[in-house]
């Protein structure tokens, strides 16, 4: 690769970040601590105190001097504190693992900018390995999307959101474009996805449904065009390895928590709330709580209250699932299953009638609120951050812009909206639009798989997101900038093809003039 290609590359990926550059430091969430605070504890339980650092917390190093049986006696631990028998599962440690090394080296920056070098990969990768594009059309099309969507945002942001596009975009080239692709690359793709699964437990799901309709887009061309893809069979394989790969990482993060501290994670009741919060949950307990006795069934005079206030509210008169004690946050997590079967068995018309419109509310939820924190959620972060960092926060120009959010919002919600509208049309109309050399310009079953995977996988996330938790916008807005992607693609890619044969066409007619005006 030439210097000067280098020189492009480095400038965008200092852009890929801007949006943190102008804030003067990584956008924080209460749940970064969370991600953080993983590795950092496993740092000390492992390696003893002087492995402490600015995220270690005066319990943890208690807890491993005292022992974890004595720091467990609490009834009421902090949500996730592993010397006193709480850890919350759903926080990769694998994440976390990224952050803690960010906050080691470099104040998160190495955090960040690997977020903004893997965006950079799979653009480079798609555009010019893949899909034979120049190097000006990726240079053209990155910087498009990183000025007129918010993927800046999530890129600078230390949680795992961005991976979700990630997970969507890799998967588009593993299908589509596996035999585009050299060892190295498949090699990297392919670790893109698995650590975008391990990442949260929602892009795990994603990635099984992404599996499920690559064998459903395969078997359907496959059909249509009576002939089959030799090398169809071995992606689905890799597939179905990475999906249980990620599975595996789950248990192995618990199976190591259980056997090295003793502490089994527990998963947030995320279910049970929704189906509470929704209604038939909170009916099924009113008819059956005298005979089917629940834990939740304790709190059942609160109730129905939203899905983040039953998780996380600290008020002892409102909360459940944050306030209670430890054995009944297990029973909550425990008995979620066979609560929602039961409630589902109960009132299914109702369960369905609502899943569909918290998935459409979802669909339809996008903004950058989380980056604009209020002063209610600024004092909630002084208790999860570092001193150090939560000062330089006071200081960051986001915190002090807030006229910002409403511009932002209505901007980055237009675009979503134009082009998940424009990349659905061009998906449903692909079969039947005629056009000269579409073949050879969209070969098949390739454009395929990149339409459906694209405009399916924005839809699973809303799905996933909304109808098994509570729809928030940061859910949404994290996959928005993947139909103008894909968009743009189409269209660069149906310019590159249409501007060599324009430009002959007025060659040969300027030759065609020079002969006629030629004197006999």
């Amino acid at each position: 690769m030439s210097l000067s290609r280098l020189s492009v590359l480095c400038l965008l990926l200092i852009a890929s970040a801007w949006v943190a550059l102008i804030n003067g430091q990584p956008f924080f969430m209460a749940d970064t601590s969370a991600y953080v605070r993983e590795p950092d504890f496993a740092s000390v339980y492992f390696f003893g105190p002087k492995f402490a650092t600015s995220w270690t917390q005066d319990r943890t190093l208690q807890g491993r001097n005292h022992g974890t049986r004595q720091a467990a006696r609490r009834d009421d631990p902090p949500l996730n504190s592993p010397f006193e028998g709480s850890i919350l599962a759903g926080r990769s440690i694998f994440y976390g693992a990224l952050l803690y090394l960010g906050h080691l080296t470099s104040y998160f920056w190495l955090s960040v900018f690997s977020q903004a070098a893997i965006f950079l990969y799979l653009s480079y990768t798609l555009v010019i390995t893949c899909l034979r594009m120049s190097f000006l059309t990726f240079v053209g099309l990155t910087s498009a999307i990183l000025i007129v969507t918010p993927v800046s945002f999530f890129i600078s942001f230390l949680m795992p959101d961005i991976f979700a596009s990630f997970l969507i975009l890799a998967a588009i080239i593993f299908v589509g474009f596996w035999n585009a692709l050299g060892t190295r690359d498949k090699i990297i793709i392919s670790g893109i996805i698995l650590y975008s699964a391990l990442a949260h437990t929602s892009h795990l799901l994603l990635l099984a449904f992404l599996g499920i309709l690559f064998g459903c887009v395969w078997l359907f061309n496959r059909r249509k065009a009576k002939s089959t893809d030799e090398n169809s069979p071995q992606r689905a394989i890799i597939l179905f390895a990475l999906t249980l790969a990620g599975l595996l990482g789950e248990l192995g993060f618990a199976y190591g928590a259980r056997h090295t501290i003793g502490v089994e994670p527990i998963r947030p009741p995320f279910v049970m709330a929704r189906l509470i919060a929704d209604g038939p949950g909170y009916n099924f307990l009113l008819k059956n709580c005298a005979t089917k006795r629940y834990a939740v069934c304790r709190f059942i005079k609160r109730l129905p209250i939203p899905v983040d206030a039953f998780l996380w509210a600290a008020d002892p008169a409102k909360g459940v699932f944050g306030v209670a004690d430890l054995p009944t946050r297990r029973a909550l997590s425990s008995e979620q299953i066979s609560f929602a079967l039961d409630v589902f068995r109960s009132d299914p018309v109702g369960v369905i009638c609502h899943a569909t419109e918290n998935f459409l509310r979802q669909l339809i939820k996008v903004g950058v609120n989380e980056f604009f924190p209020t002063k209610l959620q600024l004092q909630f972060l002084k208790g999860k951050v570092p001193a150090s960092y939560y000062e330089q926060l006071l200081r960051s120009p986001i915190v002090f812009h807030e006229w910002i959010l409403t511009l932002a919002n209505s901007w980055y919600s237009f675009i979503y909206y134009l082009s998940l509208t424009g990349l659905v049309l061009v998906w449903a109309a692909w079969p039947w639009l005629r056009f000269s050399r579409k073949s050879e310009i969209f070969p098949q079953p390739q454009w395929s798989y990149v339409l459906t995977i694209a405009v399916m996988a924005i839809f699973v996330n809303a799905a996933i997101c909304g109808a098994l938790s509570e729809p928030h916008p940061r859910y949404q807005t994290r996959i928005a900038w993947i139909p103008l992607f894909v968009l743009l693609l189409t269209i660069a890619k149906l310019w590159g093809a249409v501007s060599p044969s324009k430009n002959k066409a007025r060659r040969d007619a300027r030759a065609v003039s020079r002969d006629a005006a030629r004197p006999l």
